[in-house]
């Protein structure tokens, strides 16, 4: 069997774990992130994955998250207090000056982060009364 083959069943779970973390599926279920972090370090050791595109993607799945207002707080607030974990797997991978500048540009990215209010729940409804045509 192709390693292509043995991975495709770990990058679907990874990829669907990172859309269910991205749209706050469960935001009342900080393990998720735990989980999804374990299968990208199984993808980067097991498989052809390239380790460094999976703690790039990890970091900018939580710091995109983490900067998304129309998200729970509290999920955005998780996102953004895990995300050194990929960051600092990219350091251990930062071999060349080109990775090493990218390394210190997300660091800069993390230490500089101050998330603004999440939207309230009740703006988020979609439409306004207003916004009716009257014919």
């Amino acid at each position: 069997m192709s390693s292509a083959l043995h991975e495709q069943p770990y990058l679907e779970s990874w990829r669907w774990m990172s859309r269910q973390i991205r749209c706050a599926m469960d935001p009342d279920e900080p393990r998720l992130i735990d989980h999804y972090l374990a299968e990208g370090r199984y993808l980067a050791c097991c498989t052809t994955t390239s380790p460094w595109t999976i703690a790039e993607t990890a970091f900018r799945l939580l710091m995109d998250t983490a900067n998304d207002i129309a998200l729970p707080w509290h999920w955005r607030s998780l996102c953004l207090d895990q995300a050194w974990r990929p960051l600092r797997e990219m350091e251990r991978l930062s071999l060349c000056k080109c990775r090493l500048k990218r390394w210190q540009s997300f660091t800069w990215q993390l230490a500089t982060c101050e998330l603004l209010p999440s939207i309230p729940l009740i703006e988020l409804v979609q439409g306004f009364t207003d916004d009716q045509d009257t014919y």
